[in-house]
């Protein structure tokens, strides 16, 4: 393991850091109608934290900034089945409370992503 990884995962057990879902939910795109890609709205982590507690989602601290990303893939990926704030909030609670799973996953499935794309993270700066 990389040494910038390996100080990432100790540092943040296998979730992201602020600096590491601010990064990503930047790189996020979605695909229009015509077919053309294009940003997504970033929405402030206090506006998603919030539509998660009005959902009934509780997201602890660890997790606060993995539920972030996730709030953001759900916006960017499944337009058409998670059209609404609380469906977003409830696949957001589903994916860190996945009964086989970890949390730790949301990363792993985003790490196997970027690997998969040739994309580099620069773990030190995630940090």
């Amino acid at each position: 393991m990389p040494e910038g990884l390996r100080a990432y995962m100790d540092a943040y057990q296998g979730q992201f850091s602020r600096k590491l879902a601010e990064w990503a939910i930047s790189k996020m795109q979605t695909k229009r109608g015509n077919g053309e890609m294009t940003s997504i709205k970033a929405f402030p982590l206090e506006t998603v934290l919030e539509i998660l507690k009005n959902a009934g989602v509780y997201v602890s601290e660890e997790c606060t900034y993995t539920a972030w990303y996730l709030y953001h893939m759900a916006v960017a990926d499944n337009q058409r089945s998670l059209d609404s704030d609380n469906r977003r909030a409830w696949y957001v609670d589903e994916k860190l409370n996945d009964p086989d799973g970890k949390a730790s996953d949301v990363l792993a499935c985003f790490r196997a992503k970027c690997d998969n794309h040739g994309v580099a993270i620069m773990w030190e700066r995630m940090i």
